[in-house]
């Protein structure tokens, strides 16, 4: 027996060319009267025999078939109610397959939806997870890497191993590493840098989760820099325009005020910069609670390079210990705080780099120009623009001492490379 449309079209060949739904319906019809006439003369066919007649109908056309009549026929009720069964029949099929149809859109529709709908879902995760972790840690740097979810998990050894994919890092520069999971230990958790060669291998620990460790990315940046000396007889009231040539994905820094230290008085908010107290020359004294600020570039000239400091009492805060009498020059750019109380006097020695009153970020105009906006009494800038054509290709893991099913623990993994 004929059971449904798809059998229809598969295990009948001589129907293969009829893939209308509507031919299917007609062709049901069609058997059951095929079927109540066999059974009329109590007789039940057999397939073969059902099969054969229904060879015989044209099921591209219409149930109903054209009546033709002319005034003065004789009115047959009988045909006329037959020919308005097969139009109500015709109908009913069309609005059968129709239905089907729309059913068929509808779910194909809701599939879509509820597919569209999840991908949404994880994407307004995604990010929310990273507009987070953007807002906490921007000050940090730019976020090369960041995943969220679709993690690409293995395990082997006893680890959980996820594979980041690869990503390509400048020369040079200082990257750290983050991985939010819960019900890890800290120490559980480690990050390798792979391009294949050994001598570039990098094995980082999350800067989250381990003392605030960095990591270099072997080679050196390449750094330009360009002096720009600003007369004394020039007065300068606001912002400066300095012509240079940006190049796209290098990066730029302003230092200023070369053998000079910035002072903020807390009472005014007045800036003012005083000549760098270096210890074989003088003392600064704090003539009331003020604000100390200073830069020591290319002090990393080696890993043994530090700024000594000399201070008659403990200053109220600063960015860096006040247990070991030095600061590590660990940066090409390393910035010291003071919040100093009035009375207290400062001296300072180091051997390598040069002591600027100012380092910060330029405005970039044009393709050609540069804006200053610091501390309009110096009389010199430096321009560094920092060369970031060489870079390496990493593929990066993340290894995780348990094979448990730690996914739902995961909240997001990212890499930064750290500002100057």
């Amino acid at each position: 027996m004929i059971e449904d449309y798809n059998k229809l079209v598969e295990d009948k060949p001589y129907y293969k060319d009829m893939i209308y739904r509507d031919m299917f319906e007609k062709l049901k019809y069609h058997k059951q009267l095929i079927m109540n006439a066999f059974i009329r003369k109590n007789y039940y066919p057999s397939n073969e025999e059902v099969t054969a007649a229904i060879q015989q109908i044209n099921a591209r056309m219409s149930l109903f078939e054209s009546y033709i009549s002319k005034p003065g026929d004789y009115f047959n009720p009988t045909e006329i109610n037959y020919c308005f069964e097969m139009i109500y029949k015709d109908i009913q099929i069309l609005y059968k397959v129709l239905e089907e149809i729309l059913k068929n859109e509808y779910a194909q529709l809701k599939l879509y939806i509820e597919a569209t709908l999840t991908e949404l879902e994880a994407k307004s995760d995604y990010f929310l997870k990273r507009c987070t972790e953007e807002v906490n840690s921007t000050t940090l740097g730019k976020t090369l890497v960041f995943a969220a979810n679709n993690w690409n998990i293995t395990t082997e050894d006893q680890q959980t191993i996820i594979d980041l994919g690869e990503y390509d890092f400048v020369e040079g520069s200082t990257v750290a590493c983050f991985a939010n999971i819960n019900n890890v230990n800290e120490n559980g958790v480690v990050f390798k840098f792979d391009s294949g060669k050994e001598s570039e291998a990098i094995v980082a620990l999350p800067y989250n989760l381990y003392d605030n460790i960095s990591y270099k990315i072997p080679g050196e940046l390449k750094v330009i820099c360009t002096e720009i000396k600003i007369g004394k007889d020039n007065i300068i009231n606001d912002k400066i325009k300095l012509d240079h040539k940006v190049i796209p994905g290098n990066n730029y820094k302003f230092c200023s005020g070369q053998r000079y230290m910035s002072v903020t008085y807390k009472q005014t908010g007045r800036t003012e910069l005083v000549e760098f107290p270096f210890i074989s020359n003088y003392n600064f004294l704090a003539v009331q609670d003020c604000f100390i600020e200073f830069y020591i570039v290319d002090g990393n000239a080696n890993e043994n390079s530090i700024l000594e400091y000399n201070f008659n009492m403990a200053p109220k805060h600063c960015n860096f210990s006040l247990q070991d009498g030095f600061i590590r020059l660990d940066k090409d750019i390393k910035r010291i705080h003071i919040d100093a109380q009035q009375g207290l006097l400062v001296s300072f020695r180091f051997d390598n780099g040069t002591v600027f009153a100012e380092c910060l970020d330029p405005i970039i105009l044009d393709n050609n120009t540069l804006l200053y906006n610091g501390n309009i009494s110096v009389q010199d800038i430096i321009i560094r623009e920092y060369v970031r054509d060489d870079i390496i290709k990493y593929n990066v893991k993340v290894y995780i001492d348990s094979i448990e099913n730690i996914i739902g623990d995961i909240e997001s993994i990212y890499i930064k490379e750290l500002n100057w």
